[in-house]
């Protein structure tokens, strides 16, 4: 017997249907090759034309309608786009500066190119996340409060444990990083995760950017008496609720968007 209400049921899966968003219309597109791999908002791209304006060889170029981003090898490419995050960081075009790279893959699934993760968001670049649930046999799930000083949704529920896959990381490897980083989950505890889906999220973000990410999502089941402490300060606390409060929550917009679909997802196959 399902533990929400049909009501509950349909809005968890228009929550989920509606997770992927196409960019506007007037934004514009960066192509690699044919595909378009990105977007840029109309006030950006300005600056964007003074980066290729300026640079002695510009990692993207103007091609008719859309920007360009040249066919160099991932090694070289990478480098060229490291400086034009560098000069979005200058202009105020990267917030959120980490100093950390993401990897940019291709349909076939090679890396092309990679760099800082600030301005994935500012090119509309495709990324990729892990977000773990963590519950237990009573039918709870943790979620973990996001500290007030979070560059994107402080104050938020998140799930157990979420991030960014790193540029040199397996997604496997990332679970294990953020599961100890934010939760203290062991590595023989964590090793126990079940890889259970994958949900594309594109949605606009303030200041203006695009986030489009794929979410690897896992589930944990966790010991009665674990009790999850935060080891890098990104989570200031963290709450165990039944199925049907995670549900409440969700609905009451209390949530960041990605975890709130990929919680909306557990519910649905668990409760």
């Amino acid at each position: 017997m399902s533990l929400i209400s049909a009501t509950t049921r349909a809005a968890l899966e228009e929550i989920l249907e509606t997770a992927l968003r196409p960019a506007p219309s007037n934004w514009q597109t960066i192509r690699f090759g044919t595909e378009v791999i990105g977007h840029i908002q109309p006030d950006y791209v300005d600056t964007i034309e003074t980066y290729i304006a300026n640079a002695e060889t510009p990692a993207i170029v103007r091609f008719g309608e859309h920007l360009q981003l040249e066919k160099l090898s991932p090694y070289l490419l990478s480098q060229e786009l490291q400086e034009l995050a560098e000069f979005l960081k200058k202009e105020g075009l990267a917030p959120g500066w980490r100093n950390e790279s993401f990897a940019w893959f291709d349909h076939l699934g090679h890396e092309r190119f990679r760099m800082e993760r600030a301005a994935f968001r500012s090119l509309g670049l495709h990324s990729r996340a892990c977000h773990i649930n963590g519950y237990t046999s009573n039918q709870e799930i943790w979620l973990g409060l996001r500290s007030p000083t979070k560059a994107t949704d402080p104050n938020m529920l998140d799930n157990l444990a979420a991030g960014g896959v790193s540029a040199d990381e397996t997604l496997l490897q990332c679970v294990i990083r953020e599961l100890w980083e934010e939760s203290s989950v062991p590595r023989q505890l964590a090793c126990l995760v079940e890889p259970v889906g994958h949900i594309h999220v594109s949605r606009v973000v303030e200041p203006k950017g695009l986030h489009d990410e794929s979410l690897y999502t896992y589930d944990l089941e966790l010991p009665s008496d674990f009790i999850p402490k935060n080891n890098d300060g990104e989570v200031a606390n963290f709450i165990k609720v039944p199925f049907t409060q995670a549900a409440n929550l969700i609905l009451e917009g209390a949530l960041t968007p990605d975890a709130a679909a990929v919680t909306a997802d557990f519910l649905l196959r668990k409760a």
